[in-house]
This record gives structure tokens, sequence and C-alpha cells, in this order.
């Protein structure tokens, strides 16, 4: 799944990369984005939607489910029993079961934290590389084309490394890979070519703590895959309303209310990466440390 949605990202960013890096209507000196790129990202839209269009018409047209085999009644004779003895089964984990689990909460909050830190790193860094370090265009396609293939490339170490190492001492490479990036990104200020360097360790660090994120919850479920659904779904509303609050957060700090950027606005998005990487990578290894000492398992049936 992972796999096959970095696939998909990493398709929508080389299509800009080659929509930018080959427009023929303009001047050589317009580098930066501005209104004369409208007709990019709008055939960018089209493109990308008739692809998940079509995607989805060959799903649905070339997938066909296996009918439910009829149900067969067994043969009864003098001799059955009327009565059936059925060994003793674990209690079933109801969704309000789960509340009362905290491990429940030490994953929920590293998985919280995880996808902050992803999803904020790739929704402000087009504005650090147009704003704060002033490259050209063509920077905010490749460069989280490579942090996507670098994350790419480094799932396939994941296996591996969690037989090695285990789940939590993956975790926390991958946090200091993401720290290494942030370190990067606030000690040097100036930055051309190097920052595919820093792309590299940000794609590596997130994939690592995403794909390591993932795995912990599915330890979490274990056999109760009967409520798996209501897990997986607090995990994505804490997620999605932490990110939703950081995204507010981070607009209403914005030094510039008035247009879209101003001097000030060069440093705030510099520091926005440090913090959004840095920051809650912090908050993270906290929480894995409490993983540590407090290690997950389901404690309702003891």
């Amino acid at each position: 799944r992972y796999a096959f949605t970095v696939m998909a990202n990493i398709t929508v960013y080389g299509l800009t990369w080659l929509l930018l890096n080959f427009q023929t209507d303009q001047p050589d000196h317009m580098e930066h984005l501005g209104p004369q790129d409208v007709p990019v990202f709008r055939n960018l839209a089209l493109i990308v939607v008739g692809l998940g269009a079509v995607s989805s018409l060959i799903f649905h047209l070339g997938t066909k489910e296996k009918p439910n085999p009829p149900a067969v009644l067994p043969d009864l004779d003098e001799t059955t029993p009327l009565m059936h003895k059925e060994p003793l089964r674990n209690p079933l984990m109801l969704w309000k079961d789960w509340l009362l689990e905290p491990s429940f909460y030490q994953v929920a909050v590293l998985y919280m934290a995880t996808r902050l830190i992803v999803n904020l790193s790739q929704t402000y860094i087009a504005m650090y590389l147009t704003n704060s370090l002033l490259l050209s265009k063509k920077y905010i396609a490749t460069i989280p084309l490579v942090m996507y293939i670098s994350g790419f490339l480094s799932s396939f170490l994941m296996k591996p490394v969690n037989k090695w190492i285990g789940r939590n001492l993956t975790y926390f490479v991958g946090i200091l890979v993401v720290l290494a990036f942030a370190s990067w990104v606030a000690l040097a200020s100036p930055m051309g070519a190097e920052i595919y360097g820093a792309a590299v360790l940000l794609g590596a660090g997130s994939a690592t703590i995403l794909v390591t994120s993932l795995s912990m919850t599915a330890d979490l479920i274990g056999t109760n895959t009967h409520s798996s659904a209501f897990v997986y779904g607090a995990m994505s509303f804490t997620d999605k309303m932490a990110n939703g609050l950081a995204v507010m957060l981070i607009q209403n700090l914005h030094p510039c209310p008035t247009e879209l950027c101003c001097p000030a606005c060069v440093g705030f998005y510099r520091w926005v990466m440090v913090l959004v990487t840095g920051g809650i990578a912090v908050a993270a290894v906290a929480t894995l440390c409490c993983i540590m000492v407090w290690p997950i398992r389901v404690r309702h049936r003891e």
C-alpha cells in the first residue's frame, strides 16, 4: 500500500517537473512562480484526475469478486449430539474497550506526531523552497520527487532492519534522520543544490517513521481484527484534527497577513520547517520512550 502511494506521488511530481521544465511560451528569466504558471497547474490537475478516473475504471471492470459458496449442512444421524461443545474463546474487544487501553493512547500520540511531521513538511516544503531559499520553480517538483524516491527506496530496508533491531529502535533511527534534516535547515540558511541532500534525509526519515508507526498500530490490534476499523479510524481522526489545527496555527502566525509574502516570511518558512520536523520529532521521541518503558500490549484479557 505504501509503495503504491509513493509511486502515485512520484508520478504527480514527475508530471509537475515535466510541465514546468518544458514551458515553451515563456521567457527564460521567469524562474519563479506567478500567474503565468496557472495553465501548468490546470493541466496538471486535469491529467491527475484523468489518470485517477482511468485507474478506477480499470479496477472496477477488471476485478471480479468471487461469489460466496452456498452453505452446506452437515449430515446428521442418530449419533450426532444435539448440543455442540464449543471451545472457550477470548472475549471480543469492542470499540469502548480500546478506550480503556493505555497502549491505544500511546500509539495514537506517536502516530499523530508522525503524521504531523510527514504532512506538515510536505505542505510547507514548497513555500520554504520558493520564499525562504528563493529557488526557481522547478525545485517545487524536483525536491518532493527526491523525497519520495528516497523514502520509497528506504522502505525496502524496513523489514530486515525491524528484524535486526526491533520496531522501537527502527523508529528512533528514523527520528534521528528527521532531526538531522531539521538541524541542517536550521544551521545552513543559504542553500542551493545541497537542498537535495536535505531532501534525501527528510524523505528517508519520514518513510521510516511512517511505516514503523503503521506497523506499531498493527501490533496493537493483533488478533482483534473485528474492531480494527475503530482503531484505524481513531488514529486517522487524531491525525486529521492535529494537522488541521497545526496549519491554522501556522497561518495565524504568518508575518505577512495582507500579502502573499514579504521580507519577514523569508525566515518564517525556514523556522516552520525546523519546528514541524525537529520540534515534533522531540515530542515523538518522548512518546517512544514511554512505549519502551510500557510496551504495546492489550490488557483487556488480563
